[in-house]
């Protein structure tokens, strides 16, 4: 399959922000006019995120900043983008998009790689956790104040299917999986798109959709990155 990397225009508005906090060194915090995304750093110039985020003409800027977006930014520009050739805005299947940096980062305590699955890793995933961003109620800025971990377990995609609450509009496929705690609950609230989910301390899935708030135990459908470790290595190598 051929990838095709798409450059990034120059004039650009939002903001990327890496959030340097012991536990999330590998987040990258996505802002943009449309929608506010998280990344995730798996390599020193490459961050890996949902493809839904990206849509056409969408300019960024990308920045590293603290966990409470305050001190001075450290600017990065982003490269090119290079979603999965396969992927289509009107589906689920394939939402990923990997963003390379034109300069890479240097690694320390502050900023660190997530670690990719093997491609072979198909099994029931245990010791989960989803990592991110969201607002508090009185927070009407742009960027987020609160930083949420969560501990989820990982449901058989046909019990997400059947469940009544936040189910998905589109068929889930061997590509994608669902998680959370709870089939039966969902709440309002207001969080950063596309977080991550780490199990046994590696990257398994990208938010791809969701009804409720993931970062609260509701149901999420994730994008299954044991299913693209080949991609994400080929498409590295050949940038």
């Amino acid at each position: 399959v051929t990838t095709t990397g798409t450059p990034i225009p120059e004039q650009a508005n939002s903001v990327l922000q890496f959030f340097q906090k012991n536990e999330s060194t590998f987040l990258v915090f996505l802002n943009s006019e449309k929608d506010t995304c998280l990344g995730t750093l798996i390599h020193k110039q490459w961050v890996l995120t949902a493809a839904h985020c990206f849509l056409p003409f969408l300019e960024m800027e990308i920045a590293i900043l603290d966990e409470h977006f305050q001190k001075r930014m450290e600017s990065l520009r982003p490269m090119l983008t290079v979603p999965h050739p396969s992927f289509k805005q009107d589906s689920a299947e394939h939402d990923i998009v990997l963003i390379k940096l034109t300069h890479p980062l240097k690694l320390d305590d502050q900023v660190k790689l997530a670690a990719l699955p093997s491609p072979t890793t198909d099994r029931r995933m245990n010791n989960c956790t989803v990592f991110g961003w969201g607002w508090s109620w009185q927070n009407s800025e742009v960027k987020p104040d609160v930083r949420i971990k969560q501990t989820v377990s990982c449901f058989p995609n046909e019990y997400c299917e059947d469940s009544p609450i936040g189910k998905m509009p589109v068929k889930i496929t061997e590509n994608m999986f669902c998680a959370g705690l709870s089939l039966e609950s969902k709440h309002t609230c207001k969080e950063v798109l596309a977080v991550p989910i780490l199990c046994q301390n590696q990257l398994q899935g990208i938010l791809s959709w969701s009804e409720g708030c993931v970062l609260r135990g509701d149901v999420g459908y994730y994008t299954k990155v044991s299913r693209y470790t080949d991609w994400i290595h080929r498409v590295i190598s050949a940038y």
